[in-house]
């Protein structure tokens, strides 16, 4: 259901993803995003200056959901506010009546709290199962175990529209298995399901508890991270239509299936964007970092050559194409480093950034990985201290 306020999507030791309804029927709307600790037991959100002065996350979100990381030190949980960006108002002081909230903080999970959830569950649609309702579809959900079935009563199974503003409902409050099948889904957004176990003894438990939480509250376990959506349907235009589906499988989960580009001037759907490149480099790096700092400027040299040469000799030269992982601190870091970038770049506040990053295997930076531009294989984990010679990287397709 959508009752008009930021909702919590889901938390764990160090962030907090919310979502809100939209602000507006155009398609192109931009959100302003802020939020700030809250301060004490009896802090109502509202913004007056010192200690209570909102931080702007994003200014150009356009999406109605976002995760914000590396949150600590705020034992009384942390408030979120959007409102519709505009050239006139991205202020952080603009007028509060404008702004969508939510009525209590939020809160992060404790350390022991986030290494007592479970897996997030499995979701696929079930295709040989017919679901009443005409023009809907069936999901199929499992979950592996919990790791301690004496204590065990059952689980409670919850799922949420993947829609702006959209609670978690329950599906059943005390399951025997590890697997159902969810019939009569309707929604062109999809859906995502996520799991805790019941346990004996468990006491002081509330759902108005996930209203700030992922916890019900009392000794509970609290409930699974997401799965992925499941349902969701594709624009006409989607990446997944693309002759290159290995590489492009890489990248499900982009938001609107677009890459910034022109150091984040506009955006560019990836069917067009990675469209026909022979190389793909996923180049992991930050505006903090020294070396970053020092290796930047010869992988321009280098990018800008490859393309020159390409344009001059298409048939008997390699096409190249980067696309920028960002690992800065904060989206200012990542506007001001991009900005003097030649390539591609995925969204700072999109969580497959975070993926891409975790399947190079991203423990420093910089990195560049070279991938096959059809198939999406790498070819070289990371070509930083080797040669940038397009040559070298041509006899790794042969």
């Amino acid at each position: 259901m959508n009752n008009g306020c930021i909702k919590l999507v889901d938390a764990d030791d160090a962030s907090i993803t919310v979502s809100w309804p939209a602000l507006s029927s155009s398609s192109s709307t931009k959100y302003n995003l802020q939020y700030r600790p809250s301060t004490s037991s009896t802090d109502n959100g509202i913004d007056s200056g010192g200690a209570l002065l909102y931080t702007s996350l994003a200014t150009d979100l356009t999406n109605t959901q976002a995760r914000k990381r590396n949150l600590t030190g705020a034992g009384h949980g942390f408030w979120f506010r959007v409102s519709v960006a505009t050239k006139s108002k991205t202020r952080i002081d603009k007028n509060a009546m404008e702004y969508v909230t939510h009525n209590r903080p939020f809160q992060v999970l404790t350390m022991m709290e986030q290494s007592q959830r479970m897996e997030a569950p499995m979701v696929r649609i079930d295709s040989t199962v017919v679901s009443p309702t005409p023009n809907s579809y069936v999901a199929h959900v499992s979950w592996k175990p919990y790791d301690n079935p004496s204590l065990l009563l059952g689980y409670k199974l919850q799922m949420r529209e993947n829609d702006g503003g959209t609670s978690w409902t329950t599906v059943a409050p005390c399951l025997s298995g590890t697997e159902v099948k969810k019939k009569n889904l309707t929604s062109k957004n999809g859906y995502t399901f996520r799991v805790r176990p019941v346990l004996r003894g468990e006491t002081d438990t509330s759902e108005s508890n996930l209203e700030t939480s992922v916890s019900e509250g009392g000794n509970s376990v609290p409930f699974s991270s997401p799965t992925v959506v499941i349902g969701q349907k594709k624009s006409k235009k989607s990446s997944s239509d693309s002759g290159n589906s290995g590489l492009m499988k890489l990248f499900s989960g982009l938001p609107k299936d677009c890459l910034y580009a022109k150091g984040g001037t506009k955006s560019v759907p990836i069917s067009e964007a990675l469209a026909d490149f022979d190389f793909v480099f996923l180049y992991a790096s930050a505006g903090w970092c020294g070396p970053c700092k020092r290796y930047t400027p010869e992988l321009i040299k280098f990018y800008n050559t490859c393309r020159n040469l390409y344009s001059q000799a298409p048939n008997t030269t390699k096409s190249v194409e980067i696309v920028f992982l960002s690992a800065d601190h904060d989206l200012n870091g990542f506007k001001l480093y991009y900005a003097g970038m030649p390539w591609l770049a995925v969204p700072y506040d999109c969580d497959l950034r975070e993926k891409l990053m975790a399947h190079i295997k991203v423990t420093g930076v910089p990195r560049l990985t070279v991938l096959d531009g059809k198939t999406g294989k790498i070819l070289e984990s990371n070509s930083v201290g080797r040669a940038l010679d397009l040559a070298r990287f041509t006899k790794m397709l042969k």
